[in-house]
């Protein structure tokens, strides 16, 4: 049996805690412990971004600190921890930190079977170490106790969402249990899958993998390897390597390492030899290395030549397909690298070099003016020049952080670059950091606040329009002379003017902030 949340709650740090939501979820296993301490979810962003790589058995310690009077904050990070895998929060500091909890985060717990276990109110003496030292010592005792896992960990993958039950989710299960780096190779010894103990590892695996030889267990550098082959499709077609630091395998841990594999493979590796575009793709925006080239290798496209990203976003689902087919015929005719593939809810298009920043200008313009001929909406997200795949990933993330603030602050745009983001992101950057720098930033519009409709044209004049006095005037249906006198107005008002550097660039930002707060009160 492996260790249960009820059972530890028999352990003296807990003893007193009490289970106030979520008792439906207590029998869950537990492997690990660990502290959130950034609660509040907005900055936690992508933190948690291989979210299929999360099987269930990690418990949480807060405090909830930065969100202890924010209910629906609270609430929002229980439906988060949640879907990220975790299976319970332990909560400090209640009559401390946190007034009290409020019926909605119980009621939430509730509906997800996610236990909710709080710590004697009133004490801020508490400490987290006391928990996490005793779960701990809890947990390896238990696996010392018990060495027979492989059922455990087969009822654990069973039990999984469909989308989770994968091999790189069986991996980490079995290198958390076994705390062994754990490698799966083809019949020529490519690596396919590969989990590493600790996660930050710096084990060769490539090397270590052309090392290891031999089916028994022996040590090599200081570390116990071992080979096992495993059968899939009735034939020896996966060959299966594990490799342990400061202690050695056992023959025991190996033979059930090997017997979950080979049952896995056999009950759910239907597709595990299948290998398309798709994969490609997640592979390179989470920033997997080793999968994205032996993925590379098998599709023959050299992924260290992607240089280029478009986000590709459209909000009705079932136009998505349509954008997509349009799209791969239209930049097939332009690249030689390219990738088009649907990541959650965007289209990623991935190609190589060898167009200049205005080239790319251009082709997306006639891209998107193909597709609205077919009646499609789509905006562009354009990122140039990548370096590495980590640039790729990095550009993702910020992408789908800042895209409804950038939607917000540019809503006539539908072609949008990464100095677009980066602008919205130093926004954003001045918002959080609190009034007195708000103040400061909308300094400049102190003479216009009493003008709304001055400062209305001023934002369409300098983010919708680029200071275009026609194209203002069209997006505000007067007369093109009526944007001219308004601006001349404006500059009147403030004693500068707005359309020439570097003045302009003071206002144009405060412009944006101004956009940004409208729309947040507005929502």
């Amino acid at each position: 049996m492996s260790m249960e949340l009820k059972n530890l709650l028999k352990l003296p740090s807990l003893r007193e805690a009490e289970v106030i939501a979520g008792k439906n979820g207590l029998n869950k296993p537990v492997t690990s412990i660990s502290v959130l301490e950034q609660s509040n979810i907005d900055q936690l962003g992508k933190e948690l971004f291989n979210q299929e790589d999360k099987y269930g058995s990690e418990i949480v310690i807060s405090g909830l600190m930065a969100i202890a009077h924010d209910v629906k904050a609270q609430v929002k990070l229980i439906r988060h921890l949640q879907h990220e895998g975790e299976i319970g929060l332990i909560l400090y500091y209640v009559g401390v930190f946190i007034p009290e909890v409020d019926q909605r985060l119980i009621e939430v717990c509730d509906q997800l079977d996610f236990p909710l276990i709080v710590m004697p109110k009133g004490e801020p003496s508490l400490r987290y170490s006391e928990v996490i030292y005793e779960v701990v010592e809890a947990i390896i005792k238990q696996e010392m106790e018990e060495t027979s896992f492989s059922n455990q960990i087969l009822e654990q993958i069973s039990n999984l969402p469909t989308n989770q039950r994968n091999v790189d989710t069986m991996l980490q299960m079995l290198t958390d249990r076994t705390h062994s780096s754990i490698v799966l190779t083809d019949s020529r010894g490519q690596i396919i899958n590969a989990d590493t103990w600790p996660s930050m590892s710096t084990l060769d695996l490539s090397h270590r993998v052309e090392q290891t030889v031999d089916n028994n267990i022996q040590t090599i550098d200081s570390v116990s390897t071992v080979k096992r082959s495993i059968f899939h499709n009735g034939t020896e077609s996966i060959q299966l390597y594990m490799f342990k630091e400061t202690q050695p395998l056992t023959e025991n841990m190996v033979e059930q390492v090997a017997e979950v594999v080979q049952i896995f493979m056999n009950l759910w590796g239907q597709n595990y030899e299948a290998v398309n575009t798709q994969e490609l793709v997640k592979a390179i925006l989470n920033d997997e290395s080793l999968k994205m080239r032996r993925l590379g290798a098998i599709l023959h496209i050299d992924v260290e030549s992607i240089s280029n990203v478009w986000f590709v976003r459209v909000e009705d689902s079932a136009e998505r397909k349509f954008v997509m087919y349009h799209l791969k015929e239209e930049m097939k005719l332009r690249f030689n690298v390219l990738l088009v593939e649907l990541f959650e809810q965007t289209i990623v298009v991935l190609t190589g070099a060898g167009k200049t920043e205005e080239d790319f200008a251009a082709i997306a313009l006639e891209v998107l003016d193909r597709l609205q001929e077919e009646r499609l909406q789509p905006i562009i997200v354009q990122y140039l020049g990548m370096n590495t795949t980590t640039d790729v990933q990095a550009a993702y993330i910020k992408m789908e952080k800042y895209f409804e603030q950038a939607q917000f602050l540019y809503p006539r745009q539908q072609i949008f670059t990464q100095l677009h983001f980066q602008f919205v992101a130093e926004c954003e950057k001045i918002i959080a950091e609190g009034e007195r720098s708000i103040r400061q930033a909308l300094a400049p519009l102190q003479p216009l606040i009493q003008h709304e409709d001055l400062l209305d044209t001023l934002a369409v004049f300098l983010l919708d329009a680029q200071s275009h006095y026609v194209k203002a005037g069209e997006l505000l249906f007067v007369h093109m002379n009526t944007i001219k006198y308004r601006i001349k107005r404006i500059n009147e008002i403030v004693h500068y003017s707005v359309t020439k550097l570097p003045e302009s660039l003071t206002y144009y930002r405060a412009i944006a902030i101004w956009r940004l707060l409208k729309n947040t009160e507005e929502r």
